[in-house]
């Protein structure tokens, strides 16, 4: 059976293929595969002899995609390049490198900086959470029916499981020293996230982690 038969069938399976990614970057990197390989298989001989270009709907159909991908992807690549001012690029690098560049800027802009003084209540127990924290220096403790229980350090964030479930809080938290915190209205943050899919994605992994790094580091505890 002639091979051709077969090929003719890789540009779509690379198409399709893409569909399955989450990431916009590999969804469009195999589109445009795709692309390039069935544009290869165009027949060239007739160019070559002076055949007019893009003489049939197949090729202006994989050209198109061709230019359509390679756009998507380059920018992309700005996106996940795009210059941060210094201030900015450190808290990046410290603390928000699972973000792209630009959901990261949308985070940052919609927070507050604020300092907390030492033993600054920023979170009672059993009432309702208006606010995400996240610490950028300092550290915070964690108080249950009166005890301590643990500690949040640079990166933690704080508030992260009632804005999830929009449950009351269920501890204390106060400022073990002089913190500096970036701090959210859960409304804006949601209106935010509603209207970002991907940051919401970056957002939520990010607890997800903090969440697993914390029972982990409770359960050793325990033993």
């Amino acid at each position: 059976m002639d091979i051709a038969i077969y090929t003719d069938y890789v540009p779509y399976a690379f198409v399709l293929t893409s569909l399955f990614f989450g990431q916009r970057y590999h969804r469009h990197f195999f589109a445009l595969v795709g692309a390039v390989v069935a544009c290869l298989r165009l027949p060239i001989d007739q160019h070559l002899a002076g055949a007019k270009f893009l003489n049939s709907p197949a090729e202006c159909f994989w050209l198109g995609m061709v230019v359509i991908n390679l756009v998507f992807l380059m920018h992309a690549a700005w996106l996940h390049y795009l210059p941060l001012s210094e201030p900015h690029r450190m808290l990046y690098n410290n603390f928000f490198k699972k973000f792209s560049r630009a959901n990261f800027k949308q985070l940052i802009e919609l927070g507050t900086i604020e300092n907390k003084a030492h033993g600054a209540l920023l979170i009672k127990q059993g009432e309702v959470m208006e606010f995400v924290m996240c610490i950028l220096d300092g550290s915070a403790g964690v108080i249950i029916d009166g005890d301590k229980v643990a500690s949040l350090k640079n990166g933690d964030f704080i508030g992260e499981m009632s804005f999830l479930s929009g449950n009351l809080s269920s501890a204390t938290v106060r400022a073990e020293v002089l913190s500096t915190l970036i701090i959210w209205r859960q409304t804006d943050l949601k209106e935010l996230l509603r209207k970002n899919p991907s940051l919401l994605v970056e957002f939520n992994r990010t607890i997800e982690r903090q969440l697993a790094g914390k029972l982990i580091h409770k359960n050793r505890q325990i033993s």
